[in-house]
């Protein structure tokens, strides 16, 4: 009989976003996968838990594979935890949860915690369409590529950083892209969560010397920082960019109307949904 594999997503950094699901499936659970045997140990110990635990983090190698699909071929229920957030989202999650699956087993995602849609919402920036890139590259040279190639997005993005390595980043973003709209968040749902906005030298004087705390970094695409100076291309002679017709289309195919879709396009745009509609109904 094919056991059950739960996807638990953990806090971010306050114990209080923990949920009553979450704490239901850990108590449940048969063995406790994890990246961080250290770090969920003591998350366990605070629920009062005692657990078998698995470490299951990047370099997990075919003993890990084994004795999960040992436990999952006996019946047993497994949960997964990354070290912090969503599991699945820039850890080994997708790998567990695909394993399981070629066996035939249940797999269950819990809601919860997530610093990527915790940081854009919070940003400030747009939402209607970002993408994440998990950490930047380490070495000056890739990362600066990298940065070079997420400039010319159209839509926002979302980064992690470490506090050691923020200010080399907040550097070559100053250089690349001096005026693009950024957002930096440091010790995200912690007591001192701290935000900073601006182009990349305005963050920078922010930020100062504080080298402490997790990060995200949100920057705006490429569209925005062209809208927050003068209309698109095209908008004028009130015709749509074709990335806003993209996402019309999109968001038509989830489901929404037309009236529905254009209104998060007219607030992003600035212009009034009225406006919109008819430019958005000409084809």
């Amino acid at each position: 009989m094919a056991g059950h594999l739960i996807l638990v997503p953990t806090p971010i950094g306050n114990l209080g976003d923990l949920t009553h699901r979450a704490e239901e499936a850990l108590a449940q659970a048969d063995l406790v996968a994890c990246e961080d045997t250290r770090r969920t140990g003591k998350l366990l110990a605070h629920l009062g838990l005692e657990k078998a635990l698995l470490r299951f983090d990047d370099h997990a190698g075919p003993d890990a594979f084994e004795r999960l699909g040992a436990e999952l071929a006996a019946g047993r229920t497994v949960a997964y935890c990354s070290d912090a957030g969503m599991p699945g989202i820039n850890d080994p999650g997708f790998e567990i949860a695909r394993a399981a699956r070629a066996q035939g087993a249940q797999v269950t995602v819990l809601p919860g915690a997530s610093a990527v849609l915790l940081a854009v919402v919070a940003s400030g920036l747009p939402t209607h369409t970002f993408s994440f890139w998990g950490y930047l590259p380490g070495r000056g040279e890739p990362r600066r590529a990298l940065l070079k190639k997420l400039g010319t997005e159209e839509e926002t993005v979302v980064v992690f950083e470490t506090p050691h390595r923020i200010q080399e980043t907040l550097a070559d973003l100053q250089a690349l892209l001096p005026d693009r709209e950024i957002a930096l968040g440091r010790e995200l749902t912690k007591l001192h969560e701290t935000w900073y906005r601006g182009t990349p030298s305005q963050v920078r004087d922010q930020l100062g010397g504080e080298g402490r705390g997790e990060m995200v970094l949100v920057m705006a695409g490429a569209g925005a920082k062209r809208m927050s100076d003068e209309p698109a291309p095209g908008l004028e002679a009130g015709e749509l960019p074709a990335w806003a017709r993209t996402y019309l289309d999109a968001a038509r195919e989830g489901g929404m109307t037309l009236r529905e879709a254009v209104k998060p396009l007219a607030r992003h745009l600035g212009l009034p949904a009225s406006d919109l509609y008819r430019m958005a109904a000409q084809r």
